[in-house]
């Protein structure tokens, strides 16, 4: 899969698409367009980089959607210092202070502080994408096909 990241270069990445789970074309620069038109919900929405204040209703709603697509069995947000946001399925409290430190470390290969990198761990049972944007770290577990 190749996609286009800022100023005219592009990258190529062995990802298998995410859908969004209502079927509707995801919005987001992030972590949804990295794996196609079609992606997770997470991102798509200002209101989920924005917790503080109400939204943790937000996100909930997002983590509900995001594992009724039938390829996701698990999805976590985490903040910068590795704070468990919320999550779902198999990605637990457990796994926020590694997953927030995968998307920091990968952020430091880059020079291009624009450049938002994603992380994807690949078995033979699934992949894990993750993929930081402000503050906010998202993690989402889909199964292989």
């Amino acid at each position: 899969l190749t996609f286009l990241k800022g100023r005219g270069r592009s990258a190529a990445m062995n990802l298998v698409p995410l859908e969004t789970p209502s079927g509707h074309q995801a919005r987001s620069n992030h972590v949804t367009q990295a794996f196609g038109e079609a992606g997770s919900v997470l991102l798509r929405d200002p209101g989920v980089g924005r917790i503080a204040g109400g939204m943790e209703s937000t996100l909930e709603q997002h983590l509900e959607d995001t594992m009724k697509n039938p390829s996701i069995v698990g999805v976590l947000c985490t903040d910068s210092q590795g704070l468990n946001l919320g999550c779902r399925g198999t990605l637990s409290d457990e796994h926020a202070g590694v997953i927030s430190v995968l998307a920091q470390q990968a952020a430091k290969l880059t020079s291009d502080p624009t450049d938002i990198p994603v992380v994807c761990l690949e078995s033979d049972n699934g992949n894990i994408m993750i993929q930081k944007h402000d503050g906010i770290t998202v993690a989402v577990h889909k199964m292989a096909s």
